[in-house]
């Protein structure tokens, strides 16, 4: 078979640190990056790309080169990079430096390394520094044995039982601290290792506990779970989200490709609880809150009885005030999205502000949009966004004409969604834009981007005027059209900044990101 030696270096540590590892050849980039991951102790929380810029390649998740063998890259090249992060805030330079022929094993393995564990979510070198000099007790030594001992499960995961207590050996404190706090465990962090993995594995296993945070999982990540549980755990990347909600309750961990290994364990104990009667009264409660994201989306502050008039419009077993607020109560302790306020489902960050008084003064008194069950399907299944015509020309547009990345399109298309849904105008998208890294340099750039913008905007559907497109008020009666909206403002490059600067637009706010 063979393999790859690299040295992998995080850029900026000094001094270096690195992690000599072997690589089987004729593995995937996805599975490179998960050995990479597992070399590092992270846990594959964010996006990544791999670069070799020599040959002018990027590899990033969802794209097909994702899947393609490493070696006709690899074994061209001396040098490339990875970088992986929220912002990108690790970049790591992978130094080729020989090829073993007789390699012989399928799985990854850490032969040398310099330095202890970095953790992946201290904000990047400058913030692990940071943490070095302050002395934190988050920090541990690296155990190149255990590291590699995981490389082993991850690549005998889909032959060989995995059990719980291997999964948690293989996280660090925090990370099950995480877990232990999600379902409720407090007071656990003065408690060495081996005991808070007992204890935390001993509660969310008990069938209580398991069954409260089992009957808020939604139908789609019920169905992926119980593809895990018969052994087809090869997750499409686009569905990988799905997974999240579990893995964050410590009921599924991540492995190598896009696979997910569940404990023996936790499977006997699913079984124990999924009962015909647990797996009814789950997916009415997993209906239940579709229909209570949707609403959020488009209103806020949600009286009950909208809601009520939505899921009985579409749904054949009508829903009763009673039961709408005891699903509520159910879903709270695990997905609080909303909470119940003065007679009202309030949406959770407005309340955390205290905005809600003064939202409702703002928000128009028309009738309440009654979405289609399409449209409550969709925002159910993308966390309240909802995909438009005109966001799909905005993302050619970036995507073609601003060359912006396509795995960075939907977070930028949320964010607008977003913004002009709580009522944003056009300089507040811009600016929003523009603190993503894309400034518009030309004149033409400017204005078709305010164009289409527009467009998105008029074409949104907005909770001032509680649910309802901007357009649609406008075709309905319900409001004329106001000057903004015929005519929005236009920003040009040679503008003074509307900041106060006496500077060009383009040289103060516009060159800002």
């Amino acid at each position: 078979m063979g393999a790859y030696q690299l040295k992998v270096t995080i850029k900026g540590s000094k001094p270096p640190i690195w992690r000599r590892v072997l690589i089987p050849e004729g593995i995937t980039f996805g599975k490179l990056h998960q050995m990479i991951q597992t070399a590092f102790c992270w846990s594959d929380e964010h996006l990544y790309e791999f670069e070799f810029r020599s040959e002018g390649v990027r590899i990033v998740p969802g794209k097909e080169n994702e899947s393609s063998k490493i070696d006709s890259l690899v074994s061209g090249t001396s040098k490339f990079t990875y970088t992986y992060g929220l912002d990108k805030n690790w970049e790591l330079n992978l130094q080729v430096e020989d090829v073993v022929s007789d390699y012989k094993e399928s799985r990854g393995q850490v032969i040398k390394f310099k330095g202890d564990c970095v953790p992946e979510n201290c904000g990047g070198i400058a913030g692990y520094y940071e943490l070095l000099e302050s002395g934190s007790k988050d920090l541990k030594e690296y155990d190149m044995s255990a590291v590699n001992k995981r490389m082993d499960q991850s690549s005998d995961a889909a032959s060989e039982e995995v059990h719980i207590a291997e999964i948690y050996d293989c996280y660090d404190k925090g990370s099950i601290l995480e877990i232990a706090k999600r379902h409720g465990m407090n007071g656990l962090s003065k408690c060495k290792k081996e005991e808070l993995v007992e204890r935390t594995i001993t509660h969310i296993l008990d069938p209580k506990v398991m069954s409260s945070y089992f009957l808020c999982a939604r139908d789609s990540e019920i169905n992926l779970f119980e593809q895990l549980a018969s052994d087809d755990i090869l997750v499409p990347t686009f569905e990988m989200e799905e997974m999240d909600f579990l893995y964050a309750g410590g009921y599924v961990t991540a492995g190598s490709d896009n696979r997910f290994m569940v404990a023996e364990e936790v499977l006997k104990a699913y079984e124990a609880v999924n009962t015909p009667e647990f797996k009814e009264e789950r997916e009415r409660l997993s209906k239940i809150g579709d229909y209570l994201c949707a609403a959020n989306s488009l209103y806020a502050v949600t009286p009950p009885l909208v809601l009520l008039e939505t899921f009985n419009k579409y749904e054949d077993k009508k829903l009763s005030l009673e039961e709408l607020l005891h699903a509520h109560e159910l879903l709270q302790s695990y997905r609080p999205l909303v909470r119940f306020i003065d007679g009202n489902f309030v949406d959770g960050a407005l309340a955390e502000q205290n905005g809600v008084e003064e939202f409702l003064q703002m928000q128009k008194k028309v009738p309440y949009y009654i979405p289609a069950q399409m449209e409550i399907r969709f925002m159910a299944d993308h966390e309240g966004f909802l995909m438009t015509g005109e966001l799909g020309l905005l993302s050619k547009f970036l995507t073609d004409e601003m060359n912006v990345p396509d795995e960075r399109i939907p977070y930028i298309l949320r964010q607008v969604q977003a913004e002009i849904s709580m009522g944003g105008q056009l300089k507040e998208v811009v600016d929003g834009i523009e603190a993503a890294g894309i400034i518009f340099e030309s004149e033409e750039h400017l204005e078709r981007f305010t164009s289409i913008i527009t467009d998105v905007w008029n074409h949104t559907r907005m909770m001032l005027n509680r649910g309802h497109k901007p357009y649609e008020m406008v075709m309905k009666g319900l409001e004329t059209a106001s000057a903004q909206r015929k005519n929005p403002p236009k920003i040009y490059p040679n503008d003074p900044c509307s900041c106060g600067s006496g500077k060009k637009y383009k040289k103060c706010c516009g060159k800002k990101s």
